[in-house]
């Protein structure tokens, strides 16, 4: 009896999680960027990235902008352009990041971590009293200067297809 009950209550709760997961919302971003992650070429001047209105109805605005590795804001030596657009529904535009003459100071013997922010800004509601979120994407950038960019030539043939494998013994 006390093992049926047991069974029941078990039961019960894995019901009423299934259920519960079948009305929960998910959140997605109307703003959407097409990588995860930036590798800013040193040798390059800017870089695009591009950014997708997945909303069908609502045009949204894109507000981008860097961060150092400590979370402040900065505008040099490297900066976003536009700063902020206007994305029509289910149309992508492009984010520029440009080096400004500054980057040649950054350190030449290593990557420096940026942040690269993307927040999108909904339009104003006409309904009253209506809670509006403004989500943000955050990625990371790296920032790789020309000096220890490998040259094509050792790109050409990766290290695997040069290694070579010797027995020994039995």
């Amino acid at each position: 009896m006390e093992q049926l009950k047991l069974k029941f209550k078990i039961t019960y709760a894995m019901t009423l999680i299934f259920m519960s997961l079948q009305f929960t919302a998910q959140s997605q971003a109307a703003i959407a960027l097409d990588r995860t992650r930036v590798v800013f070429d040193g040798s390059q001047k800017s870089i695009s990235l591009n950014v997708t209105n997945e909303n069908k109805n609502l045009p949204y605005l894109a507000q981008g902008w860097l961060e150092d590795e400590h979370g402040n804001k900065i505008n040099n030596p490297l900066i976003v352009l536009p700063p902020v657009q206007r994305i029509e529904p289910g149309k992508s535009s492009q984010v520029k990041i440009q080096a400004l003459p500054a980057a040649k100071k950054l350190p030449q013997d290593r990557e420096t971590l940026y942040y690269f922010n993307l927040r999108e800004i909904p339009p104003r509601s006409d309904k009253p009293n209506t809670l509006q979120l403004a989500l943000q994407t955050r990625i990371k950038l790296f920032f790789r200067p020309k000096s220890i960019m490998q040259a094509r030539a050792d790109m050409a043939t990766p290290w695997q297809e040069k290694l070579t494998l010797s027995r020994q013994g039995d």
